[in-house]
């Protein structure tokens, strides 16, 4: 019977080294990185609070290359805290190792091609793994500074929610348990283009008052694909989901919020995510719109800042005054 004693965070970016250091004071906890050099480069910097590591790092966590040592898989909790567009790469190289893993997944993202959850993504390439799914207002920066939050940890797993649940306490992150992933997974996802959105507004100089009516419009926008997909009411508005959005629209450190400013002054989108350097998790909902939009009478014709908010991004206009003058109308 499996018995968490271990966390193995796969994944050194600013979410996986936050996790990690919150986890850590928990259960004994070791980050895996890509490879050699980027495992040498985080070890030197990882009591210097600067890039690649935002801030320290406790002593007592091991950074190493993925796959160089051993680990026991009944007492090893994996964290797959990669970019959503990887996870299926590495779940199925964890899957080589480990047959039968207890994972964790902290993606927020959505594969719109299979059109299907992160948790769907590594049961697919893992059939016999149990996936746990964290969710919430968890701005990466914040988190690892130990500034306090909550998320939900779900699974249809009860047994090993519970077992995570006790494993993971700490005085930072609180866990709310909840059960049907996939329900939170899509509300997580679907914040994103609001919080684009509230980053063009920003930049676009339009006022708290206008940002203020685009979180609403989101949020009922959020309230009726969530319908589509048979998620209640207290899902969608819970931490999840309306938390979630809220957070990453008023965050400076929002990936979605800081692509949406770029959008604005006037970047087409390729130029825009190269900006923020980042994957932003927003830009993959396109798809999941476009179907509830016309998989429902509920959803026709109600996702206006959603469709204006993609296109503008897809057809990347360069006017300050001409995308002012769409969120006018749309306001």
């Amino acid at each position: 019977m499996h018995k968490i004693e271990e966390v193995i965070v796969i994944g050194s970016g600013n979410w996986g080294l936050a996790l990690a250091a919150v986890f850590s004071s928990s259960v004994r906890t070791r980050i895996w990185a890509l490879d050699a050099p980027l495992t040498k480069s985080l070890n030197e910097a990882r009591d210097k609070g600067d890039s690649p590591v935002p801030y320290p790092i406790p002593d007592d966590i091991v950074i190493e290359e993925k796959y160089t040592s051993d680990f026991d898989e009944q007492s090893v909790l994996f964290i797959l805290a990669v970019p959503s567009a990887a996870v299926r790469a590495a779940a199925a190289e964890l899957g080589q190792h480990s047959p039968k893993p207890l994972v964790m997944s902290v993606s927020k993202g959505f594969d719109s091609e299979h059109f299907c959850t992160m948790s769907d993504v590594i049961k697919r390439e893992i059939p016999e793994a149990v996936v746990l799914v964290l969710t919430g207002p968890t701005i990466a920066n914040e988190v690892g500074l130990g500034m306090p939050t909550r998320a939900v940890l779900s699974s249809d797993d009860l047994f090993y929610l519970a077992m995570a649940k006790e494993a993971l306490k700490n005085d930072v992150l609180g866990l709310e348990i909840r059960r049907h992933p996939a329900q939170h997974e899509i509300c997580a996802a679907l914040k994103g283009l609001v919080a684009i959105a509230i980053g063009m507004a920003e930049k676009l100089n339009l006022g708290a008052n206008a940002q203020g009516i685009i979180m609403c419009q989101g949020l009922k926008e959020i309230a009726e694909v969530a319908s589509f997909f048979d998620i209640p009411e207290d899902v969608a508005m819970g931490t999840s989901g309306a938390a979630d959005l809220i957070a990453t629209c008023i965050s400076p450190n929002s990936r979605n919020r800081c692509l949406g400013g770029f959008l604005a002054q006037g970047l087409s989108i390729e130029q825009a995510l190269t900006k923020v350097g980042m994957t932003v998790e927003g830009v993959a909902m396109d798809a999941v719109c476009a179907i509830a939009q016309h998989g429902s009478r509920l959803c026709e014709g109600s996702h206006k800042l959603g469709g204006r908010t993609q296109e503008i991004r897809q057809c990347g206009l360069g006017r300050q005054e001409l995308l002012g003058n769409r969120f006018r109308i749309e306001l």
